[in-house]
């Protein structure tokens, strides 16, 4: 029986809802309803003689994934997606070892710490390890058609945001040259002159961060490796000739993926993606080893010798692991829809493909495109790299030309200065001169952040999602046909519009700066308008012709070419010597360095020059005041008469600025230091004391 308090809520609920308590067989009913939704009660209850049983939770059925296990599926790349368990292989009890091929028991224990993805795997002697890689590393390949239209690759970026990726594959880039954009998220290798052909990759922040290095090869080959655990990740992106080319560029084109395969490490975990314009088929009667069984449509002749390279090399097509629907395999379409086929290909080791935990098409996305973008799930880990965070912004320095401004500036750092306490170090006085300076620049200036955002309007933006979602249903009808045309259309008007206006935009700054007698700002937006875009690249060639692609490879060329570039066969002896005659050491000269041959050289310094390794420029010790060029006149006299000079002096920042030719060729490239602007005035010091 229930209780007083719940037979009155049952009544209040009547009353409620209006329901009068009869024997009405509708009343009573609705009153059980209500009573079992609102009141949820664990004991069951009478009202007006009508027994009313707790609820009963009815437990759901799990839906069997495509693989056949009741478990929690994951959707593929999509964001915000729930990144369910991975299913365990067919025998439900063991695992395949992926590093040795060797076969283990798996049992996942009460204690499994799922929140971290470790799992305890007991193998067959009775030993146990742990299995730490849990993260999801997703590649994928697509062909755009073409990145040589205004805009393109911003709305490509905006598509990609709608999923969870790492690297995805982008074939018929079509653009010239080889390098990264000034963002760095996408490199690319195409033709030097023809905007034909072309490959690219485009990277998530994360896999930015661990890329090692990248490789651009060819217009139709390009790889990039990135940091991971357990093993590095080389992924090599593809696009074949097509069925029109002759059989001597087919085999040409796998020569020279066989020439990077034979280049990369074996250790390395590699994947191969691209457009490889061949069908394999459904048919894996003998090729169970290279290809599953769930492929697409028939094979052709260049299918075959895919396969034949796949087999020779150990490799697996993933699109054909997984039983999916047809819409999510093929991956081409014609122009009248007729003909579909699957030559969008993702290649992983034979030894990995049980780290794969789907594969599929995603016909949703629209990019103006026949081809669709495939994505791939493996499971794996990578490994970001440390590096020092890069600074955004930068000071104002113009303001310091205003002389409210300036004085301020100048009253910070006296009382900055002023806690200097007099130190025999001259390591120690360089860095706290160099701290009192930034420390009041940031109390009096404001900062200059680097500008991010897009050109592209979100009216732009807008019309993309309109013209994917129309794409979706553009074969219903003639007229959804026809509009899907028109919105294409629209969007490569509206990306056009937008590119005028920033330019109209940057115009009107220009004049406005010429006005008020701003020409440095002015000139220097005309510059940004008029001068070409060079390809950021960090790759370079070593003596032997092959590329250096890691940081630590790189640096060791430049410092190899620049010890080649600067080396002295004796030659420099004599004037050496002669210097010495002319000049005398400060031991034989006592005297020190004058205030105002430190104040003289201050004033003679170049404004508007790229700090060094300090960050401190000519304007800044210019407007600093007297207290500073006291300070600065103190830490001279301590490198003359101690004969030596502090550290960070003698660090110079190496800019390889482009020249015409292969700028992967060190002698592509003219390096200028940028030096310390204090060890300047030093010099400065030393020119007029010499004279």
């Amino acid at each position: 029986m229930c209780n007083d308090s719940s037979f009155e809520y049952g009544e209040q609920l009547a009353i409620k809802y209006n329901i009068s308590i009869g024997n009405s067989t509708t009343e009573i009913t609705t009153l059980q309803s209500l009573c079992r939704s609102q009141v949820r009660m664990k004991e069951e209850c009478w009202v007006e003689g009508v027994q009313i049983p707790p609820p009963v939770k009815r437990k759901r059925r799990k839906k069997p994934t495509m693989n056949g296990y009741n478990q929690t599926p994951y959707r593929l790349g999509r964001r915000p997606g729930k990144q369910g368990p991975r299913p365990l292989p067919g025998n439900q009890g063991r695992v395949e070892k992926l590093a040795t091929g060797k076969t283990d028991v798996m049992t996942r224990t009460k204690d499994t710490n799922r929140g971290t993805g470790v799992t305890t795997i007991k193998t067959n002697d009775g030993a146990q390890r742990l299995k730490i890689t849990k993260d999801i590393f997703t590649v994928g390949t697509w062909n755009v058609q073409t990145l040589w239209t205004t805009g393109k690759l911003e709305l490509l970026r905006n598509e990609m945001k709608r999923f969870r990726f790492d690297v995805v594959g982008i074939s018929e880039v079509r653009w010239t040259g080889k390098g990264e954009t000034p963002r760095g998220d996408f490199i690319w290798s195409g033709e030097n002159t023809t905007h034909t052909k072309g490959v690219g990759l485009l990277l998530s922040t994360k896999a930015k961060k661990a890329m090692i290095g990248y490789n651009p090869i060819s217009s139709r080959l390009i790889s990039v490796r990135f940091n991971a655990t357990p093993f590095k990740i080389t992924v090599i992106h593809v696009y074949a000739p097509t069925s029109a080319s002759s059989e001597d560029e087919i085999e040409a084109f796998y020569e020279n993926i066989e020439k990077e395969l034979s280049r990369t490490s074996k250790k390395d975990l590699i994947i191969i993606t691209g457009d490889w314009n061949a069908k394999v088929g459904s048919d894996n009667t003998n090729w169970e080893n290279t290809m599953g069984k769930y492929g697409y449509g028939d094979r052709n002749e260049r299918g075959e010798r895919l396969l034949e390279f796949a087999a020779l090399h150990n490799f697996y097509i993933c699109n054909t692991r997984f039983q999916q629907k047809p819409n999510r395999k093929w991956t081409w379409i014609s122009p009248n829809g007729v003909h579909k086929n699957m030559i969008d290909l993702i290649l992983i080791q034979k030894r990995w493909k049980s780290s794969v935990m789907n594969c599929r098409t995603f016909q949703s996305e629209d990019i103006s495109s026949d081809h669709s973008l495939v994505l791939c799930n493996i499971k794996l880990r990578l490994k970001q790299r440390q590096i020092k965070p890069q600074q955004n912004h930068r000071f104002e320095i113009n303001q310091l030309k205003n002389q409210a401004t300036k004085k301020l500036y100048q009253e910070k750092l006296n009382a900055n200065l002023q806690r200097i306490i007099e130190t025999d170090s001259i390591d120690e006085h360089a860095t706290k001169i160099e701290r009192a300076i930034e420390e009041a620049l940031q109390t009096t200036i404001t900062t200059t952040k680097r500008a991010k955002n897009p050109w592209i309007s979100e009216q732009t933006l807008n019309l993309a999602d309109e013209k994917r979602r129309v794409k979706q249903i553009k074969s219903i009808s003639t007229q959804n046909a026809k509009l899907y045309k028109d919105l294409c259309n629209r969007v490569r008007k509206s990306a056009r519009q937008d590119k005028e206006k920033w330019i109209r935009d940057k115009c009107d700054e220009i004049e406005k700066g010429l006005n008020v007698g701003n020409t440095r700002q002015a000139y220097s937006l005309i510059k940004t308008l008029k001068k070409k875009f060079v390809p950021r690249t960090t790759a370079i060639k070593n003596e032997d012709g092959t590329m250096a692609q890691s940081k630590d490879n790189v640096k060791e060329r430049w410092t190899q070419y620049c010890s080649d570039l600067y080396k002295d066969d004796g030659g420099g002896d004599e004037i050496v010597r002669e210097l010495e005659n002319i000049s005398p050491s400060y031991q034989d000269d006592s005297q020190d360095i004058l205030y105002s041959e430190v104040n003289q050289a201050i004033q003679t310094l170049k404004s508007n020059k790229s700090p060094g390794s300090d960050g401190i420029t000519a304007e800044m010790i210019q407007a600093g005041g007297e207290q500073l060029i006291h300070q600065i006149h103190a830490l001279c006299n301590k490198a003359w008469n101690q004969g030596a000079i502090p550290k960070e002096w003698g660090k110079s920042i190496l800019v390889p600025i482009p020249k015409k030719g292969d700028l992967h060729l060190s002698n592509g490239r003219q390096p200028t230091n940028k030096t310390n602007c204090v060890l300047t005035n030093e010099r400065q010091v030393e020119k007029g004391t010499s004279m």
